[in-house]
Formats: C-alpha cells, sequence, structure tokens
C-alpha cells in the first residue's frame, strides 16, 4: 500500500462554526492495533475506485483513507454508495466516518463503513492533484457561506434523520417487549401458583375422604354372612348359677358377709370351622388362531410433507406472522414460511462474507404494522427482483438476532427442487383470502384502495 502524499496543511472546513483542524491526526496505526474504532473520526480521501464484481451482479465502491501517516482500505456499504456515487465524496475531500468498523478479509484488515459524509478538503492536496494534471473536485459552490453544501447534503441528513427516527422506534418496540415479557412472566407465575393450589386442595380431599370412609361402616358389615357363628356351651348358664351363690354368705345379726367365689378354670370357646365351597373351575381350551385378512397394498404410500416445509408452495403450508420473529423456538437460524408486502428493496451489494453478494429488502405484514422487518438475501440476490407494494410467499427463509428480529436467506437453503422461493401471492388458490386481507390491509396503510377481483 502506497504511503499517504505529503502536502501543506491548507484544511477548509466545510462549516465555518465547527473547524475540523484539530479532528485532522493519525488514527490508524491506533485503529489495527486495539481493532476499536472511534466514531465520527475523520479521514482524507485519497483514492475512489468502484468496480463491478460477480459478473456484474453488483459492484463494490473503495475508499484510500489517509490520516496524514498511513492509509487504509475502507469499503462502503450499499445503502451510502449514492454519497460517492453523486460525487459528495471527493479526493483531497475529508470524510467523517459516523459509523464503521474493522473486519479481515485475506489477511489483510481494511475498514467497512456504514455511514459517511464530507466535511471539508485540503487545498494543498487539490493543489498536487492539479499539478498532476487530474482532474479536480470544483470547491467553489461550497465556499458560499455553506448554502451550496447544505443544498448538496439535504438529502444525507433526512437520511440520517429517517435513520435517528427509525433507531428510536425500535427502542421503544424493544421496551415494549421487555414490558410485555414482564407481565407474561408473572402471568406465568400466577397461573402456576394457582394450579399448585388447586392441586393441594385436591390432595387434602382425597385425604379426608380417606379418614371418612375409614371411620365409616358399609352396610355389608350388618349383614348375618358377615359375622362368624359361635357355638354356645350348655355348661355356660350353670356356671354363672353357682357363682351367683357363691357371693350369697350367711346371715349374721341380719348382715349377710360375702364369700369370695371359687375359682373356675377358664375354657376357650371354639369356633366351628366353615367350609366354603370349592370354587367352580372352568376347562379352557385353547382357541384356533384365526387367519388374518391380507393386507392390501396401498396405491400411494408417499410421506405427506410437512406444513413447515418449503417443498411446494402449492400445498397449504404453516405461516408465521412476522411479530414472532424474535420468540421463535431458537433466536437464529429457526426456518419459517411468511406471507408478506415488500415495502423496500436495496441494490445488489458487496458484503465481506460468502458469497460476497448480497441485496437488503424490508417487508411487513398485519402484526408488525409500525415495523418493517429487515430481510437479507444472499441467495441469487441479482434474481430477487420481487414488485414493490405486492404480498408474496417467502419459503424457507431464517430468523437472527440482528435488528431486534429479521430474516435470512441463505445459500445453503436453495429449495431441492430447483424452484423459486419467493413467490406472488396472487397466484396461489390456499391463501387467497390471507393475500386479499394482506393487499386491503397495506392498501389502507397507504390510503389508497383495492379493488375486488372475481
Amino acid at each position: 500500500m502506497p504511503p499517504p502524499k505529503k502536502v501543506d496543511k491548507g484544511i477548509v472546513s466545510l462549516d465555518r462554526e465547527t473547524p475540523i483542524q484539530e479532528e485532522v491526526k493519525p488514527l490508524i496505526e491506533d485503529i489495527l492495533r486495539t481493532n476499536y474504532c472511534v466514531q465520527r473520526s475523520v479521514f482524507l480521501v485519497e483514492g475512489i475506485d468502484m468496480v463491478r464484481v460477480v459478473g456484474g451482479a453488483g459492484k463494490m465502491v473503495r475508499l484510500l483513507l489517509g490520516d496524514g501517516k498511513l492509509v487504509i482500505q475502507g469499503f462502503v456499504k450499499g445503502v451510502m454508495h449514492w454519497v460517492v456515487e453523486g460525487g459528495k465524496v471527493f479526493e483531497g475531500g475529508y470524510v467523517r466516518l459516523d459509523k464503521f468498523e474493522v473486519v479481515e478479509i485475506e489477511g489483510e484488515r481494511v475498514l467497512v463503513i456504514g455511514d459517511l459524509r464530507i466535511v471539508g478538503w485540503d487545498e494543498g492536496y487539490l493543489g498536487v492533484l492539479r499539478g498532476e494534471g487530474r482532474e479536480v473536485k470544483d470547491v467553489g459552490g461550497l465556499r458560499e457561506g455553506g448554502t451550496g453544501g447544505e443544498r448538496l447534503f439535504g438529502l444525507e441528513r433526512r437520511v440520517r434523520e429517517m435513520e435517528v427516527r427509525r433507531e428510536r422506534e425500535r427502542e421503544r418496540e424493544e421496551e415494549e417487549r421487555r414490558r410485555e415479557e414482564g407481565s407474561r412472566k408473572e402471568l406465568e407465575a400466577e397461573v402456576v401458583e394457582r394450579e399448585k393450589q388447586a392441586v393441594e386442595r385436591e390432595w387434602e380431599e382425597e385425604a379426608k375422604k380417606e379418614e371418612e370412609d375409614e371411620d365409616c361402616i358399609s352396610e355389608s358389615d350388618y349383614d348375618d354372612d358377615g359375622f362368624e357363628q359361635m357355638v354356645i356351651s350348655t355348661e355356660r348358664p350353670t356356671q354363672r348359677r353357682v357363682m351367683a351363690t357363691a357371693y350369697t354368705g350367711t346371715s349374721v345379726n341380719n348382715t349377710t358377709t360375702p364369700q369370695r367365689p371359687p375359682v373356675f378354670k377358664h375354657q376357650s370357646i371354639q369356633h366351628p370351622q366353615v367350609l366354603l365351597p370349592p370354587p367352580s373351575r372352568q376347562i379352557l381350551t385353547p382357541r384356533t388362531p384365526q387367519p388374518r385378512p391380507p393386507i392390501k397394498p396401498q396405491e400411494n404410500t408417499a410421506p405427506k410433507p410437512l406444513p413447515w416445509l418449503a417443498s411446494d408452495p402449492t400445498q397449504p403450508l404453516k405461516l408465521t406472522p412476522l411479530s414472532q420473529i424474535p420468540y421463535l423456538r431458537y433466536k437464529q437460524n429457526w426456518m419459517v414460511n411468511v406471507l408478506v408486502v415488500v415495502t423496500q428493496l436495496g441494490e445488489t451489494e458487496s458484503c465481506p462474507y460468502p458469497p460476497f453478494v448480497q441485496r437488503q429488502a424490508r417487508v411487513i405484514d398485519q402484526s408488525t404494522p409500525h415495523r418493517h422487518i429487515h430481510l437479507t438475501v444472499f441467495l441469487e440476490p441479482a434474481g430477487f427482483e420481487p414488485k414493490l407494494g405486492e404480498v408474496y410467499l417467502l419459503l424457507g427463509v431464517k430468523n437472527h438476532k440482528f435488528d431486534g428480529g429479521s430474516l435470512k436467506k441463505y445459500v445453503s437453503d436453495k429449495p431441492k427442487g430447483g424452484g423459486r422461493w419467493w413467490v406472488e401471492g396472487r397466484g396461489l388458490g390456499w391463501c387467497k383470502g390471507m393475500v386479499k386481507e394482506l393487499e386491503i390491509w397495506w392498501a389502507q396503510q397507504q390510503g389508497g384502495v383495492v379493488g375486488e377481483e372475481d
């Protein structure tokens, strides 16, 4: 990588009220050493390259950024390509990187830039470019009290304001989600406590019932058959008479002196043996096994497809509302099918991960009226060209934690039959009613009217 060009200091700030002379300082060495990027850092643009990649399916914008001591490559994300292509970033100008990070590509660390804007230029560097016969940006319009600069970057400021609003909406939705999750946990705890109390009451009632059953005597206890028959000896009454006579003594002075009764040997009571009739015995004869009817072969033994597999879009499939994306069984890589309206579609752009090309879009349905879900397509992004405002069935997309819950379509999830994974909803009969409802809802959101179809 060539060293930065040595030029005299002639830094001019686009906004005269906030000069950038003190912000221009060596930063690249610390960034490469710590892998930490100080946001809103200022760099000098020393080169601009715009190339096509992957057979024209995407484009790449590369900047050579210097800090007066070192130079590093910076790749601009697709959402900010318009800033460079529109001439708002030029060689010899100073840019402020509001959002960037360090990544390693093929053993070399580079910057990936998500947001940038021009904040000034270097008169000495522009003079060097003029001396080399290079075409130099005309900065005359930017010197007129900042009016030209405000016109030049008005759209950029509006884009940034929109991003701030989206960020605030995401924070508000995240706060609502946490509040709803806390309420749900409290409700679950209350339900568990109620079930526990119901089980305890049921146990108490069963124990009480068992105690009552033990204290009660059933009617069968009073049946004569329930008691054993006792044989009464004929000697028992005679013994009682002798005992009564023994207590009658001789009378002395009209007083009767009782005498101790004789001791009688206790005779045990003999209980008769009750002979029960022998149980009836049945002779069991083995049954002759009956022949089973032959199994008829089924005409169609192929297994039915599971409702969540993206195998055939013409058959009814299980659909997942977009509001459930953050709450699926797994936070990432859980495959779902969704019926959505495509609201935004970006250009194909380069990315630091295989297949190094992607396309970003935004989708929505009735469950997320205030939030457009982020969709990133890695599978043939150049061929993904849905119509904006139309309803589409997306097959086999996977959830991701990015942006509070988003969707991604990977190259590895290509349909096995070779069919298309994004299908226009109007051509599907099994979900015609849902498609119509989604079209009417989206038209109401946009303030339009959807005509009835036959």
